[in-house]
């Protein structure tokens, strides 16, 4: 059978994002997308191993899982081992399942021909039927998602930990899905903080602004609920941490009460796992 290298490292670069993009959703993360096609290309041109010589079981395997680790690396960036194991644990997964898929898919369809060499599998089939097959996938993976975060973490509560302006306090968060508050211009999320529950790490130009100041040194975002819409003024902290795991959002500070036992709402899909 003839392997054609550009459609091999094209297929690949696409199944990889998609991979990739997956294992993101799973660990509520969110790496910039030029980090995620960078890994993408990676993983794509280790496909390249197709061409090789076979290297064995073993040593196919160990090759595998250097270069998951690697595109883990790239796409997630420096983490604690801890958490760097978890997302190569999850990208291992998706790969797993996606694999299975294809097995699938091959054994009801019977495409005429298939190659499978050092771990690494080139169909003969359409762009188009995988373009399909890892679309629809895509999807299943976001309603799996989706239902798991309805069932698990609708209006829980969370411990939230601020640090900013040299303190740290903590706060009893509420998870709630219908938080999406985000930063218009970079679509970070954003945790909305009572102003009374976070006085000591409320940087002096939102104090300022609270008490009739300029808004030349703020960023202020739209603020709607049910019964009101307003501008609240917003801030990035030196780290948050949601439940012992560290989240890229800002802060947000209303100037009214949350609700009674609740200091800070945000979206559960901030906390990472």
């Amino acid at each position: 059978m003839t392997i054609y290298v550009d459609v091999l490292v094209a297929l690949n670069l696409y199944i990889n994002f998609f991979l990739l993009y997956s294992t993101a959703l799973f660990l509520k993360r969110r790496p910039s997308r030029l980090k995620l096609v960078l890994s993408a290309f990676v993983g794509a041109l280790g496909a390249l191993i197709i061409l090789a010589p076979p290297l064995g079981y073993l040593l196919s395997a160990l090759y595998k899982i250097a270069l998951g680790a690697l595109m883990t690396f790239i796409a997630f960036g420096k983490q604690k081992p801890s958490d760097f194991a978890v997302s190569a644990l999850f990208f291992i997964l998706v790969n797993f399942i996606f694999a299975g898929a294809v097995n699938a898919f091959w054994t009801f369809f019977s495409p005429l021909e298939m190659v499978c060499e050092n771990g690494v599998f080139y169909f003969d089939i359409p762009v188009a039927a995988v373009i399909a097959f890892t679309a629809a996938a895509f999807f299943l993976i976001k309603l799996v998602k989706f239902i798991a975060s309805k069932n698990s973490r609708i209006n829980k509560f969370c411990e939230v930990k601020i640090i900013s302006e040299n303190a740290e306090i903590t706060l009893n968060g509420l998870c709630d899905t219908g938080c999406d508050v985000k930063d218009i211009f970079t679509g970070t999320p954003v945790v909305i903080c009572a102003a009374e529950k976070i006085t000591k790490i409320i940087p002096q130009s939102v104090n300022d602004y609270f008490n009739g100041g300029s808004v030349e040194k703020i960023r202020l975002i739209p603020l709607n609920t049910v019964s009101d819409e307003t501008l609240i003024p917003v801030f990035r902290p030196q780290q948050i941490i949601i439940n012992g795991k560290s989240a890229d959002a800002l802060i947000g500070v209303s100037g009214k009460k949350l609700g009674d036992d609740v200091d800070c709402v945000l979206n559960p899909e901030i906390i990472s796992i």
